[in-house]
């Protein structure tokens, strides 16, 4: 999917190109049925051009599908797909400053384990180095 056009163009070109392929339709009986040129179907079904509502409904109607079933599948696909961006967006916390240790208390400071003095084998502090 382009990134050029907003999520609800891409998801369109998504489920309508699923149904008029599994009508075993081609893009020039579609493009035939539907009243559209077809290289701009094309750039509809590649989300190179945006779908409006005209466009949903002509398509569904051509292809033989129920144009607020296409809507209500392209709202729930939509919806989905932006459920799944948000969750991959990390929180602010995540990129919040992180302590030195020159900015730790003493407590906070005995709370981190020290990498240079600890052998992970013996599972305790090694003696300190000369």
């Amino acid at each position: 999917m382009r990134s050029d056009q907003p999520l609800i163009s891409r998801v369109a070109a998504d489920v309508l190109t699923g149904y008029y392929r599994r009508k075993r339709m081609t893009q020039e009986e579609l493009a035939v049925n539907a009243d559209i040129p077809l290289t701009s179907l094309q750039k509809k079904l590649k989300a190179r051009a945006p779908i409006t509502a005209t466009d949903l409904v002509m398509l569904s109607r051509a292809i033989g599908v129920d144009p607020a079933k296409v809507m209500a599948e392209i709202v729930e696909e939509a919806e989905a797909e932006e459920a799944r961006m948000s969750a991959a967006i990390p929180s602010i916390s995540e990129h919040r400053e992180k302590k030195t240790p020159a900015t730790m208390t003493d407590e906070e400071l005995e709370g981190v384990p020290s990498a240079a003095n600890t052998d992970p084998e013996m599972g305790y502090d090694e003696p300190e180095s000369p």
